[in-house]
């Protein structure tokens, strides 16, 4: 029955089966239903023509006996092409396979013709076929012809299969017709594959039921696949795919934008294969694949053929499960022969597994010959054992991964983040990275446990290897490296060049794992690292680790922090077996313990650039000809290096123009804290060419100071103290190495040591006796050819500044000869520690040691005292040798002065510091800045009798100012100081007089005063060339009272007293010392007497006494050099006899000139002694001065009077004193 318009309930099938080259057409209306028992429900056949077979909101229940199916389209006849269609349009479709039933829609096309299935849109088609087997399929297309098929879907409904495809397209192996399909969003597939069986024709690789997906298309020829579905398929049981293609030579390309989501063994969500034809797979719907070998993408090619296969996922994918054995993949893809592979992708990706799940990958892609290409930037997670976040492997062809997306987590052991590879001579591997990369072995549990674990590994057998590391972190766990490249690996030549780059922070958790580690023969090997390297596996976990098996040249530069805590963990390893090493480090490098170092190599040529700080908990810094393959080794500090640095037989330069810090205090246990002080020996072998140029800083390093006050405990840190190997120093048993005191470095194998920068044996610490030892030879101690050039430069050690000689204690540095180059001397900085001070006996305290026994050997101007050595009251100077000329091998310390001619006093005269002088000045002009007598005050006070003043009403009122200019200088009584005042002086005052006190004619003055005065002093000591200067700034205020008799000739008896109180800024400051500054105060009581009688032709004589007490205090101070300066308080009395002559002159106009001179004697008893270090010195000044003064008193009238006078002063010692002295007062 031939018709379009069927409609009714049918219990037999309807057939349209026209003669040949007719056309077979049959359609039914909405309402129609079948309920079958046998054949199709709706068939339409012809041959030679085209067979269109079309349902319209139709129900059909087909449950044949015999294979049948639900709706029919088939052209029979083999050469003139019909076309074979079946179109379902409108309305909603219910179709039901049930007994022996094969596809709910079959269409099937033995012509060359096409053949469709079309659901046009807003149709409702539901197919559920409940047959069990094989190839029971909800729409099915055979076209055996040669022709065209295509399934084109774009209504909704639900297809649903227990033994077959959703959507089945297939043509024959000779057929070129393109197969399609096209699937919208409204359908979902069912597919049960649990009663499925094995497929006879297409037994597969899996084992099991036939494959079922909710998808398929075959084309075995040279036909093109297309697929394009927006469907959502949920397959069930073993073998239950989402879609599947079978290419033969033709092209595939299947985007999927719908969700399919399969739970058996083998499921796949999109599963690709091809026997020659390119294919390309765009996922943009979710999958998730939760059995055992479950697989998102799966893309293969036959075994000869060529066919490019490339997935671009753009949506989550999510296979495996936690209980699972089997290992599942996400893009799953392996191209042969010289077919090419690519990924890209946005999705994430994340693949569940446990422990004991084999080979779970995220991305795993392969080809024979072919390109790997991988460009991926969704995140990625895996699970299980040797999985992978993408794993890439080219047999003979180049592999790139390119991961641009934000975190890659592995679990279990083997994991790897990034694995790329190739397996030919020449091929190249080249990975590019970012984001968060995090590999955890044992499924993350514990520090460096597990197996194999890799951020980044791309390797070769031969060919270039690159790989670049922008931005994040990786994070690994287990054995391995964050990030490992390598040209040499599986037996490879190792001839292909090694590229590192890394901008990231690397943090790597277990044995044997490193943040970066590379391989080559003798490819060249770059690593330019930025990012900070953390490895804390307990051994063999370098920062970076590059090896050269072969003359490979190795260039790394370091721009990251490096830290490592294990034993063998070197910060960087870098080694080549006959090749160049260059190494340059900018930043933080802290190595491990045991055999670790900062920085090791090895090489034919060795340069290590340091531009940062480098250390190791083995205190090892650097280590050269670390595998034994030596030549020459060149290091150049500008940074800070701390440990020792070692080579072998390498010829070894090391210029060091940063800080490097000799030192052994290693952490002997792998508890991460150092507990072993050992004496610090670099040796630096047995090239025969070995240099150092020190221009920088070398210092001893103290040991640790811990509790208050920087007290030193070593016990706080120091489990072990090892002084083997120390060498003494003329057998000094003071200089030998204790815990908590004195430490030894020594520099072995140095035929040259030349120093133009510092040299600190202190440590910045305070221990004495540390010795820093540098020799050409092997053995401590010994004479070993080698020589210490100075060439300026300084050398800081700590001394006690005692009377040396078997008393010694200090620093020392012991050379094996000396020699000065154009610097000049090396130039000795001398802390003092704790000594008194003292004249040194014998040959005074040792610095130097030259080990050489040649005079000839200890250049006389190789050292020299580099600014001052001072303690308590004594200077000490650096000699060559012994004062009677011998042992000019070692440099010497002595508080001695120049002994000139042979032979030398004996003893020796002390050499004594200026500032002592300085300090004996400050006291005596401090405490007597202020005394003066009555005339030097103010001048001739009895004018005032003549400025018309009523005696009986009138109290006169006085303001008066001076100014005093004073120069003096003394020897001491010994002779050995000397020092030169320049002192000014300016005091005013306000007084009252009055008439009739204790006499009618007897007159009183009571005044206050206020002074300001200052004193500059120069001082010297004998026999040292240095000077000090003191000064002393003052202020003061007091009082006085002064009577006069006035007789009848205007003399007799005048009585003067006063008192002052003062305070006084003091500063001493020594050449090349630091100002010292200390306070004082002081006050002086006076009291004057004298009597005025007259001589002839109006001369008067008046005899003079006055009597002073002066105290004097100030604070005791202790000298930046430890120098305690004390006991400078002082008092006494100070008496002055004399008389002056004088005659006033009485000019026309009634003004007054007073010409006048005065004699003294002046004696002091005041104490003058000041204490260094308790040792009291004292005697600046003599007891006894005699005075000249001669001046003018003037009388201008309106009651304007002044004064001047100047006086010479003389005494024993070599005194002097010269004074200017000027004065005017107004009285009203």
């Amino acid at each position: 029955m031939c018709s379009t318009s069927i409609s009714g309930t049918f219990s037999v099938g309807v057939f349209c089966q026209p003669t040949a080259g007719t056309a077979a057409n049959i359609g039914t209306l909405t309402g129609t239903t079948f309920n079958t028992t046998a054949g199709a429900s709706i068939r339409a056949t012809t041959s030679a023509a085209n067979a269109t077979a079309t349902v319209a909101g139709t129900t059909i229940i087909n449950q044949p006996a015999a294979a049948a199916n639900g709706v029919t389209a088939q052209v029979t006849g083999t050469v003139t092409a019909g076309n074979a269609a079946a179109i379902l349009d409108g309305g909603t479709t219910s179709i039901t396979m049930q007994g022996a039933g094969l596809d709910g829609v079959g269409v099937i096309n033995l012509s060359p013709g096409s053949s469709t299935i079309t659901v046009t849109p807003g149709t409702t088609l539901n197919i559920t076929n409940r047959v069990g087997g094989n190839e029971h399929d909800g729409l099915d297309i055979t076209a055996n012809g040669g022709g065209s098929a295509a399934i084109v879907h774009q209504g909704s409904g639900t297809i649903s299969t227990v033994g077959g495809h959703g959507m089945n397209v297939k043509t024959t192996a000779t057929s070129a017709g393109a197969v399609s399909a096209t699937v919208g969003s409204g359908v979902t597939f069912l597919i049960d594959n649990t009663t499925a069986i094995e497929d006879p024709s297409d037994p597969g690789l899996e084992a099991g039921p036939a494959n079922h997906a909710g998808i398929r298309a075959y084309s075995p020829g040279s036909g093109a696949i297309t697929i394009d579905s927006n469907a959502t398929v949920r397959a069930t049981a073993t073998n239950a795919f989402g879609i599947m293609t079978d290419a033969g030579t033709g092209t595939t390309r299947i985007r999927n934008g719908g969700a399919i989501t399969t739970d058996g063994l083998n499921g796949f969500g999109i599963r690709s294969s091809t026997q020659g034809g390119d294919v390309a797979v765009v996922n943009e719907g979710a999958i998730l694949a939760t059995g055992q070998a479950g697989h998102g993408i799966y893309v293969t090619s036959g075994l000869t053929t060529s066919g490019s296969l490339s997935v671009d996922n753009r949506a989550p994918i999510t296979v495996g499960a936690t209980g699972n054995a089997e290992g599942s993949r996400g893009i799953y893809m392996i191209a042969r022969a010289g077919g090419t592979a690519t990924v890209t992708g946005t999705g994430d990706i994340t693949v569940f597994g446990n422990a004991a799940t084999v080979r779970a990958f995220g991305i795993t892609v392969g080809a024979e010959a072919g390109a790997v290409t991988v460009d991926y930037s969704g995140n990625i997670t895996t699970y299980g054992d040797g999985s992978a976040a993408i794993r890439a492997h080219s047999v003979s062809g180049n592999t790139q991964v390119t991961y641009t997306g934000a975190r890659l987590e592995t679990f279990n052991g083997n994991a790897n983040g990034i694995y790329a590879t190739t397996g030919a001579a020449t091929n190249t591997v080249g990975i590019t990275a970012q984001g968060t990369i995090i590999t955890h072995s044992d499924n993350g549990g514990g520090e460096g446990s597990g197996g194999g674990s890799f951020g980044l590994q791309g390797t070769s057998l031969g060919g270039d290897v690159d790989i670049n590391f922008l931005s994040g972190s990786i994070d690994v766990n287990g054995s391995g490296a964050a990030i490992v490249a390598g040209s040499g690996y599986n037996g490879g030549t190792g001839l292909g060049k090694v590229t590192v780059q890394n901008a990231g922070t690397l943090t790597a958790r277990g044995n044997a794992q490193r943040g970066i580690a590379t391989l080559s023969g003798t490819g060249a090997q770059t690593i330019i690292n930025r990012g900070a390297i953390q490895t804390l596996g307990a051994i063999d976990a370098q920062g970076i680790l590059a090896r050269g098996s072969g003359a490979a040249a190795m260039s790394v530069v370091n721009e990251g922090a490096i830290s490592t805590v294990g034993n063998n963990a070197s910060g960087l390893e870098i080694t080549s077996v006959g090749g160049a090493v260059d190494v340059q480090n900018l930043q933080p490098v802290r190595a491990g313990w045991g055999t670790s170092a900062g920085i090791a190599t090895a090489g034919l040529t060795q340069l290590v650039r340091n531009a940062s700080s480098i250390e190791a908990l083995s205190d090892q810094a650097v280590r050269a000809d670390s595998n034994g393959s030596a030549g020459s080794f060149r290091l150049d500090n500008t940074g800070t290096m701390t440990g020792v640095v070692s080579a072998a037989t390498s010829d070894v330069t090391l210029n060091n123009s940063g800080t490097w810090n000799l030192r052994s205090f290693a952490d002997s246990t792998g508890s991460g804290s150092r507990d072993s002080w050992n004496v610090a020996i670099a040796n630096l072998g047995t090239g025969l060419n070995n240099t150092v140029d020190n221009a920088g800083t070398l210092a001893l390093a103290a040991q640790p100071v811990s509790g208050a006050g920087g007290t030193r405990q070593p016990a706080d840190a120091i489990v072990t103290f090892n002084p083997a190997g120390a060498y003494l120093p003329l057998g000094q048993t003071a200089n030998t190495p204790v815990a908590g005191g004195a430490v030894q470095g020594q520099i072995l194998g140095v035929q040259t040591f030349t120093n133009s920068g510092t040299i600190d044996l202190t440590g910045g610490g305070t221990a004495v006796g540390n010795v820093l030892l540098i020799g050409g030879g092997q053995t401590a101690g010994q004479y070993g050819g080698g020589r210490y050039v100075s060439n300026g430069g300084t050398l800081k050690l700590n001394a006690v500044l005692n009377e040396g000689g078997p008393a010694s204690r200090a620093d020392m540095l012991v050379a094996d000869a000396t020699a000065t180059g154009s610097g000049g001397a090396t130039r000795i900085r001398v802390n003092n520690v704790g000594g008194q001070g003292a004249l040194t006996v014998a040959n005074g305290i040792p610095l130097v040691e030259i080990l050489s026994p040649a005079a000839s050997d200890s250049a006389p101007g190789a050292f020299a005292l580099d600014g001052r050595a001072v303690a308590g009251a004594y200077e000490y100077r650096l000699f060559q040798g012994a004062p009677d000329g011998s042992a000019a091998n070692v440099w010497y310390l002595r508080s001695e002065q120049d002994p000139g001619p042979t032979p030398p006093p004996t003893p020796a005269g002390a050499l004594y510091r200026p500032e002592v002088a300085a300090y004996l000045a400050n006291q005596r002009l401090a405490g007597q800045m202020f005394v003066h007598s009555l005339h030097d005050r103010l001048g001739e006070p009895q004018y005032v009798e003549g400025q018309d003043f009523d005696r009986e009403n009138d109290k006169p009122r006085s303001g008066w100012l001076r100014a005093v200019g004073k120069w003096e200088g003394s020897h001491s009584s010994n002779g050995v100081f000397k020092t030169s005042t320049d002192a000014f002086l300016l005091q005013g005052g306000a007084e009252l007089a009055k008439w009739k006190v204790f006499g009618e004619a007897a007159r009183a003055h009571l005044g206050l005063m206020g002074s300001y005065g200052n004193a500059w002093t120069d001082a010297q000591a004998q026999g040292n060339a240095f000077r000090a200067k003191g000064r002393v700034e003052g202020w003061s205020v007091g009082a006085y009272g002064t009577w006069y008799q006035n007789d009848e000739h205007k003399l007799g008896a005048y009585v003067d007293t006063w008192f002052q109180y003062g305070w006084f800024t003091n500063r001493v400051e020594g050449d090349l010392l630091p100002v010292v500054r200390y306070h004082a105060q002081g006050f002086a009581v006076s009291a004057e007497g004298g009597y005025a009688m007259p001589l002839r032709h109006d001369w008067v004589i008046e005899p003079q006494g006055q009597l002073i007490y002066v105290g004097y205090s100030e604070d005791d101070i202790t000298e930046p050099n430890g120098t305690r300066v004390s006991g400078a308080d002082s008092h006494g009395w100070i008496t002055r006899l004399g008389a002056r002559l004088h005659r006033t002159y009485v000019r026309d106009d009634a003004r007054k000139w007073q010409p006048y001179l005065t004699l003294n004697w002046w004696h002091t008893s005041v104490g003058s002694n000041v204490s260094f270090n308790q040792l009291p010195v004292g005697s600046m000044y003599p007891d006894n001065r005699y005075e000249v003064k001669i001046g003018v008193n003037v009388d201008f009238r309106k009651r304007w009077t002044g004064w001047t006078n100047v006086s010479g002063a003389w005494g024993a010692q070599s005194f002097y004193q010269y004074v200017v002295r000027a004065g005017v007062k107004y009285t009203w």
